[in-house]
């Protein structure tokens, strides 16, 4: 009673209307509670009745989404032409000739590094590839003699050749046939007493016939490029043939007597004609076993020196330089790893790093990119494949107008999509950039429409799914059977038609809920 006495007190104290503090804080304190009541006063006259208000839900007619549907995609806006450089070697950077944002051609350098070691290495290479090619220069100038030498002694073996068959006719013509009295008839008939010898020697003059003009031709019309060590054989059987026969003779006139056709002097003449014949086939059978021999290791030297020059598919001049040349390309790539250049013309994007800093090798360097040639990377699902096709127009960022340039072939097995290339002229987009590509697809078919509503609208249950339409103000579920999903929006197998009016977002209600429809 006391406390509640003290606080009428306090009160009346502190609202004295006898002072001018206490009537202020009087007239304050009235305004303060007039304006409470009104303001609670007016807010209950505002206030509906919650129970009786119905939820508002957007509709829309099914054909408004099956006509025409707005594919969203997301692509990356990236260079047609570029290209990452990175480091194949560790090193420390002695120069960076360039700056970011700088433009340069295809080949210019953009980082170089530490590299004495790999330019002394080089200089070496370059040096013992020199001295083999000087080296094989050298065994080529010895091919050269060695096969000048072969050709002198092919026309060496020519002129014995020919010699050949002028002694040999010589013998057979001017010698020979002294004996026989028809030398050119199929029978000879041999002049002098031969013995047993009579029908190998008129054998042999007829054959003679026949070999005699077959070598003449052939005396006249060999060259070096001929078999001449096989035409050499035959020489040496034809010579040796005609010495046989010479020898026939020497024995027959030895065993010649005296008589009246037959004098000691004309014995004596033939002996001494044979004996020369025969010395002149000795010779020239030694002349053509001398040019065979002199062929062969003229022969064996060309292919001596082929093995030691260049012009040989086999040569040791040509393993030497495939050897010197590899060393030097290896020493060359080294060398060429320290100097990184641009393998094409652009912009310099990216630059990560400055003289003095130590890279590691497969550390990216630099990216440089043609920025005036863009294009836009996207992917599709699998079943939004039909979606797209070549030359077909889209919009990037809502204005930009692109053309599908490159379908991939397959579906990527990693990711489950279908790569899509847009190309487009626009100076609006900048290399890099995440954009949104629009696909107006046109999904009518020849028979119908296909129907699809956005995926807000189907109420998804355990089996399949159901779709809102409005009566009597009122939700009504309807059984749909799905198809597959198209972005946003699912295809409707079954269930619903086009000219129905659908509840755009079903999420939250409920069969028989009430609901005020405003159409969209």
């Amino acid at each position: 009673m006391r406390t509640i006495f003290s606080i009428v007190s306090d009160f009346r104290r502190f609202f004295n209307l006898s002072t001018r503090n206490g009537r202020l804080k009087s007239i304050i304190l009235v305004a303060i509670l007039v304006g409470g009541f009104l303001f609670v006063y007016s807010g209950n006259k505002d206030i509906p009745d919650i129970a009786s208000q119905n939820r508002s839900v957007s509709t829309a007619l099914v054909s408004s989404f099956s006509d025409s549907v707005t594919t969203q995609l997301v692509g990356t806006v990236a260079s047609v032409d570029q290209a990452v450089i990175q480091s194949e070697i560790s090193g420390r950077v002695t120069s960076v000739p360039v700056v970011l944002g700088q433009s340069v051609i295809a080949g210019q350098i953009i980082v170089q590094l530490e590299n004495a070691d790999e330019y002394a290495l080089l200089l070496q290479a370059e040096g013992a590839y020199e001295v083999t090619l000087a080296t094989a220069q050298s065994s080529d100038i010895s091919l050269v003699e060695a096969m000048n030498a072969e050709i002198n002694a092919k026309n060496e073996t020519l002129s014995v050749y020919r010699n050949a068959y002028t002694t040999t006719s010589g013998v057979i013509y001017n010698t020979i046939d002294d004996f026989f009295s028809d030398p050119y008839h199929s029978t000879p008939g041999v002049n002098i007493d031969a013995g047993g010898q009579i029908f190998y020697l008129n054998d042999e003059r007829v054959t003679f016939n026949q070999i005699l003009p077959q070598w003449q031709v052939k005396s006249t019309s060999l060259t070096i490029n001929d078999d001449l060590q096989a035409s050499l054989v035959e020489a040496i059987s034809y010579t040796s043939r005609a010495m046989q026969m010479v020898d026939v003779f020497i024995i027959a006139i030895e065993q010649q007597d005296s008589s009246d056709t037959l004098t000691p002097s004309d014995l004596s003449v033939y002996a001494n004609s044979l004996s020369n014949a025969r010395v002149s086939l000795n010779n020239t059978l030694s002349a053509l076993d001398k040019s065979i021999v002199s062929l062969q290791n003229a022969e064996e030297v060309v292919k001596k020196a082929e093995l030691g020059g260049t012009s040989s598919i086999v040569s040791v001049s040509n393993a030497q330089i495939k050897q010197a040349l590899g060393s030097l390309k290896s020493a060359q790539a080294n060398y060429n790893k320290t100097i990184l250049r641009s393998p094409i013309s652009g912009v310099l994007n990216t630059l990560d790093v400055k003289t003095g800093d130590f890279v590691n090798g497969f550390q990216t360097i630099a990216e440089i990119a043609n920025n005036d040639a863009l294009e836009v990377t996207t992917y599709v699902g699998q079943s939004d494949r039909d979606l797209v096709r070549l030359q077909q127009e889209v919009l990037i960022e809502g204005d930009i107008v692109g053309v599908i340039n490159t379908i991939a072939g397959a579906v990527n097995p990693l990711t489950g999509k279908v790569e899509v290339k847009i190309q487009t002229s626009s100076s609006d987009l900048v290399n890099g950039d995440t954009v949104t590509v629009f696909l107006e697809n046109d999904i009518t078919t020849a028979d119908s429409a296909l129907v699809q509503v956005p995926l807000t609208a189907v109420k998804f249950t355990a089996s399949a799914g159901e779709i809102f339409t409005i009566e009597n103000g009122a939700l009504i579920a309807h059984s749909v059977e799905i198809g597959s999903v198209r972005d946003v929006y699912i295809e409707i197998i079954s269930g619903i038609n086009l000219s129905d009016e659908i509840v755009v977002d079903s999420r939250g209600l409920s069969v028989g809920e009430k609901v005020t429809a405003i159409a969209d």
